[in-house]
């Protein structure tokens, strides 16, 4: 979604406003529509997983064994290098941006978009760090499950907010072949 939402912002800059008025709220609601269907389903699996993974982890003698053998060793190395590089990334990101058009920071969407993106990131870099090694599978799960839920509520948010300029687009579009 950020990344939409950064190119949306940067077509603006250089088309013009009449026709990105009228693409943005189409483009939106598709882009957003499709957005929440998938979030939608991942949400469903990512939920079916977790109690999986717990059910297993509960579940003495053989489930947990079965759970450690399947989940019992998280690769909380590679997750941090990971996690770190992209916080480097988001983080380069929002300075170059800044430093490209100081007045993306009066969009209020993109700076709260991107605020979220790096605190879910810092919360599950946190997560991996103070779980007990068996259980960071389960914290991770639980916090992709987390994730994806917030990323459904921004992109229903987004889908409701693309609505009225959909309405305007047509209504110019009626109103022109008068």
């Amino acid at each position: 979604m950020l990344l939409f939402t950064v190119v949306m912002l940067g077509l603006s800059l250089i088309i013009d406003l009449r026709t990105y008025g009228r693409i943005q709220g189409l483009t939106t609601f598709i882009v957003t529509l499709l957005w929440v269907i998938a979030a939608f389903l991942t949400a469903m699996l990512a939920l079916a997983k977790l109690f999986l993974m717990i059910g297993l982890f509960v579940a003495t003698p053989f489930g947990t064994i079965a759970y450690l053998a399947l989940w019992g060793s998280f690769p909380k190395g590679q997750a941090a290098a990971i996690l770190g590089l992209l916080l480097v990334l988001k983080i380069v990101f929002a300075v170059l941006l800044i430093l490209s058009q100081p007045k993306f920071l009066k969009v209020t969407g993109l700076v709260v978009l991107l605020v979220v993106s790096v605190l879910l990131q810092v919360i599950l870099g946190l997560i991996h760090g103070f779980l007990p090694g068996p259980l960071v599978s389960i914290g991770d799960q639980f916090w992709a499950l987390i994730t994806v839920v917030v990323a459904l509520v921004w992109a229903l948010i987004m889908l409701i907010a693309s609505i009225p300029a959909i309405i305007n687009a047509l209504r110019v579009s009626g109103s022109a072949g008068d």
